[in-house]
């Protein structure tokens, strides 16, 4: 029980926001699932901060999802294949091709998979992260050009805790750019022909609007990230360049997206009113030969969830293969391992073990004003 009690906070959140997804039926059965094992992974870690951040994107996304829920509501069309099930809050429709039901637009309970597609890789890096720090042996025997080999790969030790912010830096100014920015006064225009307007919810379509809100959830991500770091182990700072290139890489995630959107990913439209036909939880829109849907654009190769984790992805892996990232964020971090804290210079006199080292099976040598870059 004893080695619970430094989880209890985060043990507590998970079971507050569970009951509160199922009761306001954010979250669908399966949702509320892969969201506990999401945040489970995310509690492996030894640092605090990535299940925070994971929390706070939920939280942030809830909350931007229900503004302006009514006047969402009447921008898109609901297609939800072949349960037949109408989004919540809508209030009827009409059936569509194949006899599936249809509505008003607007965001149902989340699935599992729109759970992984925004988490997913995150839960990746930190599984291989928290590897790098608890394991007693090399993570490969490594002959990639750009990783050193050996104990803990710490040139990829440096990268990753940065590519893990980045990857929620960009999901979060996704979320924001798409649940704001749809309600932008002006007609969406697409990102690949910006002289041509198209209906609101098309894939691919962006707003100055919708850009300016994926700065400030990728901003507010990335502040959360630097708070949470501050206050909790390994107590280090994320100084001002740092906050800036997380920032820029939430934008691109929000850019990359829509870009996927409008070339990997098909957009349909009502044939009788021209709005644009939203697939439930991110499934793909059927058009049959004769039904009241026309694909308007883009390649049927990707869902949108297909295209949210690819962008997550995408967002984190240049942060690995920036040179200034590893050269600076290389001497940056202490990692568990006395020699090697030696070999950087860095002395006891000038680390310090968290209050809650004892959690993790290995020792434990932070530097107190240690930045991700400098």
């Amino acid at each position: 029980m004893d080695s619970l009690r430094p989880l209890l906070p985060q043990i507590s959140a998970t079971a507050a926001l569970v009951t509160y997804a199922s009761t306001r039926k954010k979250l669908t059965p399966a949702g509320i699932v892969a969201g506990i094992l999401v945040a489970g992974v995310h509690m492996l870690h030894p640092w605090p901060a990535f299940f925070w951040l994971l929390i706070i994107f939920f939280v942030l996304g809830t909350g931007v999802t229900r503004v302006g829920k009514k006047a969402k509501a009447g921008l898109t069309i609901s297609y939800s294949g072949a349960k037949g099930l109408i989004g919540i809050g809508e209030k009827g429709g009409s059936k569509g091709d194949a006899g599936h039901a249809e509505g008003e637009g607007g965001e149902g309970a989340r699935t599992s998979v729109q759970v992984f597609a925004n988490s997913g890789f995150a839960c990746v890096l930190i599984l291989a992260y928290t590897y790098l720090l608890t394991s007693t042996g090399p993570f490969i025997s490594s002959h990639i050009s750009g990783l050193s080999p050996g104990l803990y790969m710490p040139a990829l030790s440096a990268v990753l805790p940065i590519g893990i912010i980045a990857q929620y830096a960009a999901v979060a100014s996704d979320t924001f750019s798409s649940e704001l920015g749809i309600l932008a006064k002006t007609k969406p225009v697409l990102i690949m022909a910006p002289w041509k307007r198209v209906p609101a919810g098309t894939n691919g379509g962006v707003t100055i609007e919708g850009v300016g809100w994926g700065v400030l959830g990728g901003f507010l991500l990335t502040l959360t990230a630097a708070l949470a770091l501050r206050v909790s182990p390994p107590y280090v700072s994320l100084d001002v360049s740092t906050v800036a290139l997380l920032t820029v890489a939430g934008l691109v995630g929000t850019v990359m997206d829509s870009l996927l959107g409008a070339l990997v990913q098909a957009t349909v439209t009502d044939g009788k009113t021209g709005k644009v036909v939203e697939g439930h939880g991110g499934m793909r829109v059927q058009v049959m030969q004769g039904g009241g849907k026309v694909k308007a654009g883009g390649m049927d190769v990707l869902t949108n969830n297909g295209v949210n984790f690819v962008m997550a992805a995408g967002s984190s892996i240049p942060i690995f293969v920036q040179p200034s990232a590893i050269r600076n964020g290389y001497g940056s971090f202490c990692l568990p391992n006395k020699q090697l804290c030696k070999n950087r210079g860095i002395s006891k006199k000038t680390t310090t073990t968290p209050p809650n080292a004892s959690r993790t099976p290995y020792t434990s040598f932070y530097s107190k004003r240690a930045t991700f870059m400098s």
